[in-house]
């Protein structure tokens, strides 16, 4: 089962907002649901960008990766999750390096992998093994023989969720208060 790297939003803290919600429930709650999922996708996004300002991985798997569940009238939160899932070095930018190896014949010498956007990393003795998904996997052999090999990960948008969480978390509560009041305002309450 997959394990997931969350933030919550909810109406906590709201106290006086939460208090005009007595003379017009349905309404009311309705207006704090649809900040609430309003807020969650602007959230999310901040995620995808922070996690992007990291790491050096395609958008389309970044947002792949990062999701959210909205607000119902049963829960009022918002929880933004990212999958706890290993990235293999393969799905960053990556170039095979060779060198001149004996009578003049090319020698694979590792790999050069840019896992974040300021810092290029090179694994020594690394390869493209034609396993896996289209284009195979960055492995490293274990030992001396032939199949003992390795398949090399970098970091994850989990990993960097993580990290981030405050951030994230700060931004949500302030556009939350001001949505909240935008919701109140238009419902003429």
């Amino acid at each position: 089962m997959a394990r997931y790297d969350s933030i919550r939003i909810d109406a906590k803290g709201l106290e006086a907002q939460l208090q005009r919600l007595d003379a017009a429930p349905a309404r009311l709650t309705r207006a704090v649901r649809l900040a609430l999922n309003t807020v969650g996708r602007r959230a999310r996004t901040i995620a995808w960008r922070e996690i992007r300002e990291e790491i050096n991985l395609k958008p389309s798997y970044i947002r792949n990766e990062v999701n959210y569940i909205p607000a119902t009238e049963a829960a009022l939160q918002v929880v933004i999750y990212a999958r706890r899932k290993g990235v293999t070095l393969s799905q960053f930018p990556h170039r095979q390096l060779y060198r001149r190896g004996k009578n003049g014949k090319r020698v694979k010498a590792g790999i050069r992998v840019s896992v974040s956007k300021t810092s290029v990393e090179l694994v020594e003795g690394a390869f493209i093994a034609p396993i896996g998904p289209a284009g195979g996997l960055i492995v490293e052999r274990i030992g001396k023989p032939r199949l003992p090999i390795d398949v090399l990960h970098g970091p994850s948008p989990s990993q960097v969720m993580e990290t981030k969480l405050d951030d994230i978390g700060d931004q949500a509560d302030s556009l939350l208060q001001r949505e909240i009041e935008r919701q109140l305002n238009r419902l003429d309450l």
